[in-house]
């Protein structure tokens, strides 16, 4: 096919199967990485096609195409369910909490095994800036006092000491769905060519397995078409990268990128619950609990974190932990707001489902909670009514929304909810099944597993924020259940990885160790990368999003320097 500039998003259901395109840049994946480099790109003298597994609005028949099963069967949250496979990825759904990854996760830590980056936090730290702004999460300030103007700099007045701090911030995107902001960007720039209901099938090596020579991209079952490249990046997720990696295996018989047996192992999300309640001690004052808002309008929140040197001494991963609302699906809380949210997300999740059937069954396996919250609303509707409205100017009017509903302080007692590090685990993987989806892909399968230190992160994390407290005599840590271990396998016996997947490409210096250099470059295949949280080869704490776009960004960079140094001239930055 011949080459032309392109401005355009493109169906790729309108090419004739057996069709050919060649370009500079060949982008797998249409989320926030995708997204992120071909804005990076744009601009330049690159040729650039992003090939994107959906439409503008997700269908019901391409979620299918992510549909795997878990073994054992509970051990898993079903495969589809996390992840979107549309323009904007799992940006059209994410609450928009943005979180950097740590100096020590970086690290080659003692205590975790298989653990330390080929690229350090320093490295990291001029994309995390950048990251931070396409992510509309304001200026990279994630502690205290730079992020907030607040005179107080913990969360709880006298309560930080040298084991745990509260001085770290989370901060919030409005969230920014990547594919909405950022189309008109994209359809403008005359290199990139966004083809939508491009579902990639299969990466073709060259006799030596040390190049990709084209992909092929199925519009419809049956019908392929191959685009053909210089550079190519896998930008599809941490659950489809190694799949599409395995299932290439016409030279390769083990997968691309998988002479080690690396591909689809290591992975990882965090462990995300709550054991404990913290009942404070004295005047909740200066108990700084609720969301805060920055010079620009950013939603920042506070959090627990165990410093560095205590994870070490103490033998742990990394963590932290929040204060946190009720369950709203209990109505012991008795609270209108949190009763008013449950029936929000009930008929929310009721009136998005595909067909009335699902719909009609969402609500009449709620029917006798329902009932007992409209109670609980009706019984305080003056001051409820308010507070809904309020609520909903919040969250879905406003253009930077409310992350959480989190409602006034009841009392001295609050929740608190922990995120730990999950440590690295070749045991812990992902297989190919045999079966397979509407375009011949075969289906994943699971196979989560957890260490004894994931288990010792989240017990003794919460040993040191309970000595921290009645040190500082600020309150106490109650916990709800006395056998925690039993209660943290129960846990991860029916474990759900929050769309967070981690590890299944890592980054290594040798290949012996991993998938991909500290370029994101598949050892042993020139031409392929690989860009996204499967990389990570841990995973800290924090929510993978913000780490994506900063990867993308570093990616996109290499790929500028290495174009120039391909062709011996100067490949310009975006406009």
């Amino acid at each position: 096919m011949p080459y032309c500039m392109w401005s355009m998003i493109d169906d790729a259901r309108r090419l004739r199967a057996g069709s050919r395109i060649e370009t500079d840049l060949c982008i797998v994946g249409g989320g926030a990485a995708g997204i992120t480099l071909a804005r990076e790109l744009a601009h330049t003298g690159m040729r650039i096609v992003l090939l994107v597994g959906g439409r503008r609005r997700e269908r019901a028949a391409d979620r299918e195409l992510y549909r795997g099963s878990a073994a054992p069967g509970t051990s898993h949250e079903p495969l589809e369910e996390n992840r979107r496979r549309c323009w904007g990825g799992t940006t059209t759904v994410w609450g928009g909490r943005c979180i950097p990854l740590d100096p020590i996760d970086f690290e080659a830590r003692e205590q975790i095994p298989y653990s330390g980056w080929p690229v350090s936090y320093h490295e990291m730290v001029p994309f995390y800036e950048r990251a931070n702004r396409i992510c509309q999460a304001g200026t990279f300030a994630y502690e205290m006092p730079a992020g907030l103007s607040s005179p107080q700099r913990e969360m709880i007045l006298n309560f930080d000491g040298p084991n745990v701090v509260s001085t770290r911030l989370e901060r919030w995107s409005p969230p920014t769905n990547f594919g909405r902001h950022y189309r008109r960007e994209l359809r403008s720039a005359s290199n990139v060519r966004v083809m939508m209901n491009a579902h990639v099938t299969g990466i073709r090596l060259a006799a030596g397995a040390d190049r990709v020579t084209e992909v092929d991209v199925c519009a419809r079952p049956g019908e392929i078409f191959t685009v053909a490249a210089t550079d190519y990046v896998l930008a599809c997720g941490g659950l489809e990268n190694p799949r599409l990696l395995l299932a290439s295996n016409d030279v390769a018989p083990e997968g691309v990128g998988n002479a080690h047996g690396n591909v689809g192992r290591f992975y990882m999300s965090h462990l995300i619950g709550s054991i404990a309640t913290v009942e404070l001690t004295g005047s909740t004052d200066t108990f700084m609990y609720n969301f805060e808002r920055d010079a620009e309008g950013v939603y920042c929140r506070r959090r627990l974190w165990v410093t560095a040197e205590t994870q070490r001494t103490a033998g742990i991963g990394n963590g932290i932990a929040e204060f946190y609302r009720p369950d709203v699906h209990d109505v012991g809380h008795r609270n209108a707001l949190f009763s008013a949210t449950f029936l929000a997300k009930t008929y929310g999740a009721a009136f998005s489902r595909r067909s009335p059937g699902d719909a009609v069954k969402v609500l009449r396996e709620t029917r006798s909670a329902q009932r007992e919250h409209w109670t609980i609303v009706i019984r305080d509707l003056p001051s409820a009514v308010p507070q809904v409205a309020r609520l909903a100017q919040q969250r879905f009017l406003a253009k930077r929304r409310l992350p959480i509903v989190l409602g006034a302080l009841s009392g001295n007692q609050v929740e608190l909810r922990y995120q730990t590090e999950h440590v690295p685990n070749p045991e812990s993987r992902l297989e190919l099944g045999s079966t397979r989806d509407a375009h011949g892909m075969p289906r994943l399968i699971t196979r989560v597993a957890f260490s004894d230190i994931d288990f010792e992160t989240v017990v003794r994390f919460h040993e040191v924020v309970a000595r921290q407290l009645e040190a500082s005599g600020v309150g106490t840590l109650h916990y709800k259940s006395g056998d925690l271990r039993a209660r943290l396998e129960e846990q991860t016996a029916h474990f759900n990885s929050s769309a967070h997947h981690l590890g299944t490409t890592r980054m290594s210096t040798r290949p012996e160790d991993g998938v991909v250099d500290a370029d994101c470059r598949v050892h042993g295949v020139d031409n392929l990368h690989v860009v996204g949280s499967s990389v990570f080869p841990t995973g800290g704490h924090a929510n993978p999003t913000l780490t994506i776009v900063a990867l993308a960004l570093r990616l996109a960079d290499h790929l500028r320097e290495r174009t120039q140094a391909r062709i011996g001239e100067p490949v310009s930055a975006t406009q």
